[in-house]
């Protein structure tokens, strides 16, 4: 593993503006034991013209380009693992770049550290190219090297700091292996996938600023938390940590505590919408009761606070 061959696959759909600077990205790598695989899910823009331009270049192996849309960007995910021949799994997503030492340096912490997923600090920044500060891995501060259940437990119970995909390398032989709930979620199955990846072996993660997480108002989660869907797959992701230990006892109850107001605050498409999110995770009524049994306590005992 002194120079492991990396499977880099680019899974695309209607981002043809940025696929130029995204196949580039990857191609001036200063890593060069690579294959890069990239897959079209039938874009409707000129993307199968930019990605054509490249079907000579040494590194390419594959393209392909589907004929209907999959409608879901983990199963292309999962097409990707099928098709590569490396170890080590880079998924550099299309609009998305990066700095060019990135997959030299991920390789480097990846085999060091014997782990068996890497990422590194991501910054964001818009279609105009102004970057700014990744808030959500504040709580990174430094070089990581942990075995896995223990970064779990640590750092990824509340968010899901892993970025996004551009910024993380890991075991295709694990991908693969991995139960398919992952692929039939639409917000929240890259943190399910991470979390599962990590309970098998060693995490690094390098305290440098190489992913550049392309944000689009598009792919904001509070479009997928006013439509319901982040609030619910999160609930997949909580019932996974406490089924296999990560969450126990008064941790699991604080945690849902702390979730439960927040989903019930947040603003929905309808009522409809509301009540399926409030019962995935109240589906006993017992939370909005202990919730309002709260609340009357708190007049009883202090009623003049309430009523001022």
């Amino acid at each position: 593993m002194i120079n492991p061959f990396v499977s880099v696959i680019i899974p695309n759909y209607n981002h043809a503006q940025f696929l130029d600077e995204r196949i580039q990205s990857v191609i001036n790598q200063t890593y060069q034991n690579f294959e890069l695989i990239i897959l079209d899910d039938n874009s409707t823009d000129n993307s199968v013209e930019v990605i054509s331009k490249y079907k000579d270049n040494p590194h390419v192996s594959k393209i392909v380009v589907n004929e209907q849309n999959s409608g879901s960007g983990f199963k292309q995910w999962h097409k990707g693992f099928e098709l590569a021949k490396g170890d080590i799994v880079w998924i550099a997503e299309s609009d998305d770049s990066c700095g060019v030492t990135l997959l030299e340096t991920l390789v480097k912490g990846y085999v060091e550290h014997h782990a068996v997923l890497a990422f590194c600090r991501s910054c964001k920044y818009d279609k105009y190219g102004k970057r700014s500060f990744y808030e959500h891995q504040k709580n990174l501060p430094c070089n990581i090297s942990l075995y896995g259940r223990d970064f779990i437990s640590k750092y990824m119970i509340r968010d899901n700091l892993v970025a996004n995909a551009s910024s993380v390398i890991f075991d295709r032989q694990i991908a693969m292996s991995l139960d398919k709930q992952y692929m039939e979620m639409r917000g929240e199955g890259d943190w399910l996938f991470w979390i599962e990846i990590m309970e098998r072996g060693n995490v690094f993660f390098v305290d440098q600023e190489l992913n550049y997480f392309r944000f689009h108002e598009t792919n904001t989660t509070s479009s997928l938390t006013y439509k319901g869907v982040n609030p619910v797959e999160h609930k997949v992701v909580f019932d996974y940590l406490v089924s296999h230990d990560h969450l126990v006892g008064v941790e699991k109850k604080r945690e849902i505590l702390r979730l439960f107001p927040i989903y019930m605050g947040s603003e929905y498409e309808s009522t409809a919408v509301r009540r399926k999110v409030m019962d995935t995770w109240d589906k006993n009524r017992f939370i909005r009761l202990y919730m309002w049994g709260s609340m009357i306590k708190g007049v009883l005992k202090y009623p003049i606070k309430f009523l001022w």
